[in-house]
Order: structure tokens, then sequence, then C-alpha cells
């Protein structure tokens, strides 16, 4: 029924023009009912704004815009991922048309900011004099160099505010882990552009990552962890989920993973006990020309090998696939799809990425060393969702006939990983309930919506659905929160056959679950 609103509008951005202002206009209004005068403190100093992808470029400046026309007095700084890959030349016209943005911080951001905010607290601002900063002067923009940026092991732990996760039913936090990629050489991928004139790969201590894990966990009450990282390291995971299982930490987390040959069966099998809820890897193809072309680390018989290990000791993996590499035959993709249809019961889910050549990486910069042609219109897709960092060119390994195929092929197995799973989630709709069960209704998975045909109950987890009839629908509304009740009193309600149909549904929807304590409510 809806769609999020994206937007992308590519060197449009970098000069005001008609389409980036119209695209525009939702955020404005957005903003003028946002209450943003109520939200900022009086005594606000600075703004700064992280923008990490493109499509969050025209909201950001829009949003700059607005809070300079409430506190026309207040520097605002741009800083993140999507202005770090821009080019400079880029950098001068979205300066010069957006004069609401005072400097742009690119690459690490801890020192340069800190400096900005020192100055705009003292009333001293200069920007000019800020390592790793970009702003208009007198002369037009200036482009300051970067500095190292900080110690990652020096940082502290970072601050989550308990108003924010007591709203939470379960809330993940995350930690930083490393900045850069250990690998840090395939030649596609832009985040190894992200750290200029800082080492490009910092990794923490496990030691010190353990106890931010223990901090983190006793401070704010949560079991739940993401780490921060383009891709753990093996030693790093063996050391960490040593520590986790001999000091007995509860823990669930998640990471981003490469696969790679020291991430053996046993290694694997530790990560799960010592809480891993699933890995996110790149593993992109499994054919080896293409991942040696791109100077990915694995080949094929290690790929497969990786899922193989993965699925035999139980660790969900949530797999990254480019169907469409530079150079990708149709046959030679269709061959890795079909390496891949395998291991589908081991996948939690796959996300299919059709390759969009990129300016900032090494593709971007010798196209044709990877078989690309830039005198050829494009015929890619968009994927990408960054349209200034967008190379336009044509891979004539398939035709567009064949990309499409590949990418509908590609994505018909990612829905059907995803259907295995939908099923695993659902319960046993043969299962017969017994009458003094105690039952509820996951409300906490379940969007809700009232239409005149009855109640519409949307399992968001998997999207299984089922209508309640008004009556029904009624007669259930006291335990829409959450509250339990037996088979026994539903029946009694809406008489035994309505009450077992109701039942029936309900379950081959996922839409009950038992209740916590001792699995009997007794009616007084």
């Amino acid at each position: 029924m809806a769609q999020q609103y994206l937007v992308d509008p590519g060197e449009d951005v970098l000069e005001r023009g008609e389409l980036a202002l119209q695209a525009a206009l939702p955020y404005r209004d957005f903003y003028d009912q946002a209450g943003l005068v109520e939200r900022a403190p009086v005594r606000t100093t600075l703004f700064g704004i992280s923008v990490p992808m493109g499509p969050q470029l025209l909201p950001a400046l829009v949003l700059a815009e607005h809070l300079k026309r409430l506190h026309p007095e207040v520097p605002i700084v741009f800083g993140g991922p999507a202005l770090s890959l821009m080019h400079p030349s880029e950098l001068d016209r979205l300066l010069l048309a957006w004069p609401a943005v005072d400097a742009v911080i690119r690459f690490d951001g801890e020192f340069p900011l800190r400096e900005l905010a020192l100055q705009a607290r003292e009333e001293k601002w200069d920007p000019v004099a800020v390592k790793g900063v970009s702003c208009q002067t007198v002369d037009g923009v200036r482009h300051n160099d970067p500095d190292v940026g900080p110690a990652i092991n020096s940082l502290p732990a970072p601050l989550y505010p308990p108003e924010a996760l007591a709203k939470l039913d379960d809330p993940v936090i995350g930690i930083t882990q490393a900045r850069g990629c250990y690998w840090g050489k395939c030649d596609y991928c832009d985040f190894i552009e992200l750290y200029d004139g800082s080492p490009p790969f910092r990794g923490r201590r496990p030691d010190q990552f353990v106890e931010e894990l223990r901090h983190l966990s006793h401070s704010h009450g949560v079991s739940r962890f993401s780490f921060i990282t383009e891709s753990i390291p093996p030693a790093f995971a063996r050391r960490v989920c040593t520590a986790l299982v001999e000091d007995g930490l509860d823990l669930r987390w998640t990471s981003f993973a490469m696969i790679d040959r020291r991430f053996d069966r046993e290694l694997l099998a530790m990560m799960v006990e010592a809480g891993c809820e699933f890995l996110v890897v790149g593993l992109e193809t499994t054919i080896t020309r293409v991942l040696k072309l791109v100077h990915k680390s694995a080949d094929r018989e290690e790929n497969l090998r990786f899922l193989r290990d993965a699925r035999d000791v139980s660790l969900p993996l949530v797999v990254n696939l480019i169907p469409d590499l530079p150079t990708t035959t149709y046959e030679e993709a269709l061959t890795a799809l079909a390496d891949l249809e395998e291991f589908a019961d081991g996948m939690r889910s796959v996300s299919v990425f059709p390759f969009e050549p990129t300016r900032s990486s090494n593709v971007g910069r010798t196209p044709e060393a990877f078989g690309l042609d830039i005198n050829v219109p494009s015929t890619t897709t968009g994927q990408a969702q960054y349209a200034l960092n967008h190379l336009v060119s044509t891979d004539p390994a398939m035709t567009p006939q064949q990309r499409a195929e590949v990418h509908a092929r590609y994505r018909a197995f990612a829905d059907h990983v995803h259907a295995l799973n939908s099923r695993a989630l659902t319960p046993d709709t043969a299962r017969v309930y017994a009458p003094d069960e105690a039952l509820r209704v996951p409300v906490e998975d379940l969007d809700l919506f009232e239409a005149e045909s009855g109640l519409v109950c949307t399992n968001m987890r998997t999207l299984g659905r089922a209508v309640i009839p008004v009556r029904a629908a009624h007669l259930l509304q006291p335990y829409l929160d959450g509250a339990p009740f037996t088979p026994r009193t539903l029946k009694e309600a809406l008489t035994e056959d309505v009450g077992t149909r109701l039942l029936t549904n309900l379950g081959r929807s996922a839409m009950l679950t038992p209740a916590s304590g001792t699995g009997q409510v007794t009616d007084d």
C-alpha cells in the first residue's frame, strides 16, 4: 500500500536544480510539522548532520536550510560517508549552492568535529583552520587534507539514552569492532576509501572489546549487540568468543564477516556457543574467475566450504549476492545460482545487489581493466542509490535481457529463502490446543488494522495475515494487549465452532504464542 520516499537526484542536487527542489517539498513539509523549534535546546552552539548514504543527501540539505532559518547564528556541519566519497569539485558546487551548510568534515570525524564544536562554543568560528574540513572562503571553497583519525582503542564506550532504550522491546545496540577492512582489496568496494589520512585498518583489542560488552550490558540491561565492522577478523573472533564463553556472558550478537579459510568449522561452532545469532557475509558469487578478477579473498571451493560448515554448526547466514560482477556471463551467473540453491536451508536471508560501478572504487578508476565500456550508455539499475558516485558504463558480458533474467532468478531465490524461514517461524497448523492452555496474541510482532471486513492482523516476522471478523475481534479486544487466555474461554464466548476456527486461523498465521508462566490459566 505504501513505499518509502526515496530521492537520489544526482548532479541536480549540487546546483539546487528544479528536480531537487521539487523532490524536497515533502521533506520541507515534514520538517515544518516536526517541531524542530522545541527540539533544539536553547543553548545549542552547533548542529551536526551525518549523511551515510546517497539518498539521505537531499533531506539533509533541506534539514540544514530549515535549521538555519530557525537558528541563523548556529553553524551547521555535515559529515558521513556520502560526503567523504564525493569528489572535491562536486563538494565545491554543493557548498556554493547550499550556503546553509557552513562546513563539511570528510573521513574520520572525531577530532575535526571537536575543534569545530570548541570554536562554536567560544564564538571563534574559523573552520579554515581545521584539518579534514571543507568550507567556503573569500577565495572559493577550501579543502583541508585530513589528519590521522583517533586510535580506535582510545575511544570511550558509547552513551545510549536510557529513555530511548526503554521504548524498545528487545534493543540491539552497536559496539565498534574496527574501522576499515582487514582484507581491503576488493576492487568494487567503496568502504576502504573512507579513512583517508589514517591507517586502512584499525582494530580493537579483544580484551578491551569484551570489557566494553560487559559494561554496556550491565549499564543498560541489554543482551543483544551488533558488532560494527566491515569484516570481523578470525583471530579476533576466536579470542572474543573464548572470553565470552569462559566468562559466562549470556549475550547475543551479530557481525559482518568475510569468507576466510580461518573461519573453520571449529571457530564457527565456537561463535554459535558464544551467542552469535547470525553472520552477514558478502559472498557475491561462486565463480572463481570473477572472484579473482575483483580480488575477493575466497574462491568457489572456499565459499561452498564456508556455507557447508556454517549450516552444519547451525550458524545462520545473511548472504549478500552480486549476480553480475564485471565480466560475469549469463551461464556463469546461473552456475553460481545452482551452487547457492544447495545451501538455501542454511541461510537466514538473501539480499541481491545488481552490480553498480562507483567512481570512487578501483573499478571506477580503471573500468577497462574490468571489461566495462564507458562509451556505451549504462544498462545498470540504480541499485547503488548514490547517483553522484555512479560510473556510467556497460558490461557487454550479458545482454540487457540476460541481465534482467539473472536478476529476476536471483530475486526468486531470495524469496524462496525468505519463505523457508517464514515457514520455520510459523507454528504447526495441525496443532490441537489443550482446553486450559495459556495462550496470548504476540502483539509485539503484529500490525493491527481495523477495516470494514474486520481486524486485519499481519505478522511482521512471518508476513502471515489473518482477518478477524468484527464480532470476534470485539470479543478478542481484551486480549489484544498480550493478556493470556485459554481455548476454553474463547470457545465459551464465541461458540465451539467459531472459537475452533478462530484458533486454527490464528495459529496458521503465527498469531498465537504460549503465555509465560505455568502454561495454564484458571478461570475464576
